[in-house]
């Protein structure tokens, strides 16, 4: 699959100060390929300094202006930013400045490497299912949410058990009483 990526978007890693350094590179090395750049405001707002100034926007712009979301942090950043972006079917690269990598997988020594495998047309995109989750109490919507990778559901600071219903897709699963769920 090959798509043309004019539009960038960059969320990093909201205070994380060992960022600023791959977001330079990343910075640099879109400045080369005449890309059209938008920094989250919130993330990025006072990561880095910037020897250039950027366009930021909130994530509903970065969602609707977008061909590309790239997020630099680590697998929770890449969740958080997957979450707020769901209803844009935009596509979204990991940087890993985490320690795992299971989601946000390409490394920063490997960053321009894979962006010109990509900017070639040379990727495969993984497409993701999204859960939406509610949770009821009663007949009163208490919460809800769009899940990319799970949904832990648990009572607030102390270990306790609950009892609560699933349904999947309108339809009852079980109940189960325990000290949450995942």
């Amino acid at each position: 699959m090959s798509k043309q990526f004019n539009n960038i978007g960059i969320i990093g890693k909201h205070g994380d100060p060992y960022a600023g350094g791959t977001l330079t590179d990343l910075l640099n090395y879109l400045g080369r390929h005449d890309t059209n750049i938008l920094l989250d405001d919130v993330s990025l707002g006072d990561v880095i300094k910037l020897e250039q100034d950027y366009e930021t926007a909130n994530r509903e712009t970065l969602g609707e202006k977008c061909d590309l979301i790239i997020v630099v942090g680590g697998d929770g950043t890449l969740l958080n930013a997957a979450r707020s972006l769901v209803k844009y079917e935009v596509p979204i690269l990991g940087i890993n400045l985490g320690r795992l990598g299971f989601l946000a997988d390409v490394t920063p020594m490997h960053l321009t490497d894979t962006l010109d495998l990509i900017f070639s047309g040379n990727y495969r995109e993984d497409r993701r299912a999204i859960l939406q989750a509610q949770v009821f109490r009663g007949d009163e919507l208490i919460n809800h949410s769009a899940a990319f990778n799970d949904v832990v559901l648990h009572t607030k600071n102390v270990a306790r058990m609950i009892e609560y219903e699933t349904y999947i897709h309108g339809q009852f699963v079980n109940v189960t009483r325990s000290d949450g769920l995942i």
